[in-house]
């Protein structure tokens, strides 16, 4: 018997906030995705789990000062169901006159609604499109750069993991990473453009034949990388960065991940 989590109290304080006059928003969403658009994530992005009970590997939450609503597929109903207490309504996706949670906060909510957000666990393309949609309802999407979930979660948020990354051989990658920044460059001047920023984790371990353990049962490292036709540049933290990984990054500038 799976026994649901508590959220009246984590509930109250994000709404609290929500309502300040430091935020003054009308409702808050609260992604599955972590800041590279993971599907799978670490613990400590795990904050639509905290928020609702439900950690299910896809959903997505909106928070308003009466109604905490989990929008997520079929795979997940029974289990959505039983994580979540009953200061949550399930709204099943796929199921006809069931919204999504972008209808559900540009038709569903009141006219001239605040809605914020985390800017970094949307892309741009979608927060563009939101933000059109809520303004054309006199609302607006309020990028929130300090995650309110995060302050709920306080000292108890999981640290980042900070695993060391280690070197992929090439007989398994089967191209060395030079190699495929090479073809990278190549693709930049062929489209004519100046630089390519890499946010995606598996994209990175591929193209610099890297691994890690940052995430359970995903061989990745928190990172991001900026390629252009004369730099390539790594974001990634100094913990991570054996010996080995440093002779394997030579003549490539690493900065930290934050």
């Amino acid at each position: 018997m799976v026994t649901p989590v508590n959220t009246s109290d984590r509930l109250k304080q994000l709404r609290e906030l929500m309502s300040s006059n430091k935020y003054n928003i009308g409702a808050y969403v609260v992604p599955s995705e972590d800041a590279h658009q993971s599907e799978y994530v670490a613990a400590c992005d795990e904050r639509r789990p905290f928020i609702s009970g439900f950690d299910g590997s896809a959903g997505c939450a909106v928070v308003t000062a009466d109604q905490a609503s989990m929008f997520t597929d079929g795979r997940y109903f029974l289990q959505a169901r039983q994580q979540m207490d009953d200061n949550w309504t399930l709204m099943k996706w796929g199921i006809a006159g069931v919204p999504s949670w972008q209808e559900y906060v540009t038709d569903h909510l009141p006219a001239g609604t605040r809605v914020g957000i985390d800017p970094t666990l949307i892309t741009a393309e979608q927060g563009a499109k939101l933000r059109e949609a809520l303004q054309a309802k006199s609302g607006d999407l309020v990028a929130i750069s300090e995650n309110l979930v995060d302050i709920v979660w306080g000292s108890a948020r999981p640290v980042r993991p900070e695993d060391p990354a280690f070197v992929l051989d090439v007989k398994y990658a089967g191209e060395t990473h030079t190699a495929k920044i090479a073809r990278v460059r190549e693709q930049l001047k062929r489209d004519n453009v100046r630089g390519l920023v890499v946010t995606a984790l598996d994209e990175l371990a591929w193209l610099f034949n890297l691994r890690g353990s940052d995430i359970d049962f995903n061989p990745v490292f928190f990172a991001y990388a900026v390629v252009t036709n004369d730099t390539v540049t790594l974001y990634m933290n100094e913990a991570k960065l054996t010996d080995a990984v440093r002779k394997h990054l030579d003549g490539i500038l690493v900065q930290p991940y934050e």
